[in-house]
């Protein structure tokens, strides 16, 4: 009988470890947005992302996605870098982000400098000292200039998150301009670089048809 027993308490403990109910891995949903990407995530956002379908399942996708480590690559080597990834799933494809946040330097404006209007595909804001947004569904962009010392002409990063959660317009810009602040202490930008409550932020107005 005891043998019996000791038999049936291997295999009982090897399907929990199997189904992975006596592991408890990494957090997941709100747990793991509390922390994630450097707690750039806020609890307003965090109530708004209950609403989406898969909620439950969000976890951080990759342990070497970090704010450092997407500075040093923006400095060293000039290449966009992600500062943040919340997966849905197992999988390591960013396709299947619930959100990202990534910046890129070197590019563009975002739109023409003298544009005074948004479009029905997009909404364009002006933030001042040459600083633009837009939001798009399901997305959003900031750009900026950053200036290591002054007197020197500096270099453009653009800022862009992607989510597939239930976010308002003003959850997407806070948790990006979160991050934003924190890129522009590592990128040690010394010019001077406001992100303004969203909240209070007015878009151009919509092209008339």
């Amino acid at each position: 009988m005891k043998r019996v027993s000791s038999v049936t308490l291997a295999v009982a403990l090897l399907i929990l470890v199997s189904t992975g109910c006596g592991d408890e891995g990494s957090p997941r949903g709100a747990e793991a947005l509390k922390t994630a990407c450097s707690g750039i995530i806020d609890s307003s956002t965090i109530n708004e992302a209950r609403k989406s379908a898969d909620f439950d399942d969000l976890h951080v996708a990759s342990s070497s996605v970090s704010h450092a480590s997407a500075a040093k690559t923006l400095l060293a080597q000039d290449h966009a870098a992600y500062t943040c990834r919340i997966s849905r799933s197992d999988s390591p494809e960013s396709r299947s982000d619930a959100l990202w946040i990534k910046f890129t330097p070197g590019l563009d404006r975002l739109f023409p400098e003298e544009q005074d209007q948004s479009y029905t595909s997009y909404r364009a804001y002006k933030l001042g000292n040459g600083m633009q947004a837009t939001m798009e569904a399901g997305s959003a962009d900031v750009y900026f200039i950053c200036q290591a010392r002054n007197g020197d002409p500096g270099f453009s990063v653009t800022g862009s998150l992607y989510s597939t959660l239930e976010l308002s317009p003003e959850s997407r810009f806070r948790a990006l301009f979160h991050s934003s602040r924190k890129m522009t202490k590592l990128l040690k930008c010394e010019n001077e670089i406001k992100f303004p409550d969203p909240v209070t932020m007015k878009y151009l107005p919509l092209k008339k048809n």
